[in-house]
């Protein structure tokens, strides 16, 4: 939708902002330019950010204004708003002082500060300040709640509604390491000390004893689960004699344009195999091909029919036929089996995503109206992929990617279009 006037677009967000409409903000304010007015939008922008648990992304747009925000409760606060559900409380607390100290008429200033002084255990000050914003919004719920929960001696986390993985899990960190798959059968029959014998002979991978500081239960064997130790790194296969749950499995089978048969094959399944990969002690490279591997060694079993992995089915011979590589170079990346690369068109061009790199604590990717073929776009988008997950390189908004010496390809963060949470917008 275009807009008569800087005005006229301002004037929307603000009507989002009251409609709690972030999802619109969040889709047209990261790519816009507004000379004049821009500080406006980006104090909109990290609203929408905070309210959708976007709290890096907050962060990073407001410290692009900071020489306009450091005088502005408003901007102070929405900072250290965004540092806190970070658990950055030390470097948090500055702001939510100077917020209630540059604006103290400012209501919610002093409520992020009396948080964060609660959360440094200064309880008493916590109490003041939290009575200040109450005499400047009488009978507020926020504030008589804060009061009583902090009266009450409740902990940081459960006064402020912050958790232990906020600004983790939006960036894919909280994920870095942990694979899981799983394997469809089309019976409820699956012998998993067969796997682990097939896993030994194949790729020489046995079992070791359970770390000392794992608090889990001791390494364990039985007819439908195995759960065991490579160093620190967890390992689980279990047979669960069921489909799998709410047509997951199907649904995503259908954005399989590699495997026609997938739906009609994915449907007959009866059971399904779950393998869970939990690193610790490996980079999330070495747990991945850990993985593959495991899955691997259980396509080879009877009654396998797919996996259901990356957000897709694939055929068992492509994934084994991927898995294989890693035989004959152990340098060898199986990135077809840890990505899906969704190609689909629209009016705008061709398009291609990547569903998968949050496993190696990276953000997914898109390329959107492009004018290259779907197939051009899909080994583009693979080179990428292998780039940044094997040489470990994290993207950011505003940076390019260089093609060649004369091809510069701009990059931008934004909310996806075919995945969910944000992506990174590659153009070309």
């Amino acid at each position: 939708m275009e807009y008569p006037s800087i005005e006229a677009l301002m004037e929307q967000i603000r009507d989002w902002s009251e409609e709690e409409d972030y999802d619109a903000i969040i889709e047209v304010l990261p790519e816009l330019k507004i000379p004049g007015q821009f500080y406006e939008a980006v104090l909109c922008l990290a609203y929408a950010y905070l309210n959708q648990g976007f709290y890096r992304d907050a962060e990073e747009w407001l410290r692009k204004v900071e020489s306009q925000g450091c005088k502005s409760g408003v901007w102070n606060y929405r900072l250290a708003v965004a540092l806190m559900h970070q658990m950055r409380l030390e470097e948090a607390l500055p702001y939510a002082e100077r917020a209630v100290t540059v604006e103290a008429d400012y209501p919610w200033g002093w409520l992020v500060y009396s948080k964060l002084l609660y959360g440094g255990q200064r309880t008493e000050e916590a109490l003041e300040a939290a009575k200040k914003g109450l005499a400047l919004m009488p009978g507020d719920e926020e504030f008589t709640s804060l009061i009583e929960d902090i009266s009450n001696g409740l902990s940081f986390f459960e006064v402020t509604g912050v958790e232990e993985d906020d600004g983790k899990i939006e960036n894919g960190e909280e994920k870095a390491g942990t694979f899981c798959g799983s394997v469809l059968l089309d019976s409820t029959s699956f012998d998993v000390n067969k796997v682990m014998a097939d896993l030994k002979s194949e790729w020489g991978i046995e079992p070791s004893d359970k770390p000392e500081d794992m608090a889990s239960d001791d390494t364990s064997a039985n007819e439908s689960t195995r759960v065991f130790y490579l160093g620190e790194t967890l390992v689980a296969i279990s047979l669960m004699p069921a489909r799998g749950p709410d047509g997951e499995a199907e649904y995503f089978a259908e954005t399989n344009y590699m495997w026609p048969e997938a739906v009609e094959v994915t449907k007959t399944h009866k059971a399904h195999v779950l393998v869970a990969v939990l690193a610790r002690g490996l980079s999330p490279v070495e747990a991945g091909k850990l993985h593959v591997k495991v899955i691997a060694t259980c396509l080879k079993q009877p009654h396998v029919i797919g996996v259901y992995v990356s957000g897709t089915v694939f055929q068992p011979e492509f994934y084994i036929e991927v898995a294989d590589m890693m035989k004959g170079d152990e340098n060898a990346l199986p990135v077809l089996d840890w990505v899906y690369f969704g190609l689909y068109q629209s009016e705008e061009g061709n398009n291609v995503y990547t569903y998968g790199m949050t496993a190696f604590g990276k953000e997914e990717m898109e390329i959107l109206g492009s004018k290259h073929g779907l197939t051009e776009l899909h080994g583009f988008m693979l080179e990428i992929a292998c780039y940044v997950i094997g040489s470990d390189v994290t993207l950011h908004e505003g940076e390019t990617l260089g093609v060649s010496k004369e091809q510069k390809l701009p990059i931008i963060r934004s909310k996806g279009v075919s995945v969910e949470g944000m992506t990174l917008k590659i153009e070309y």
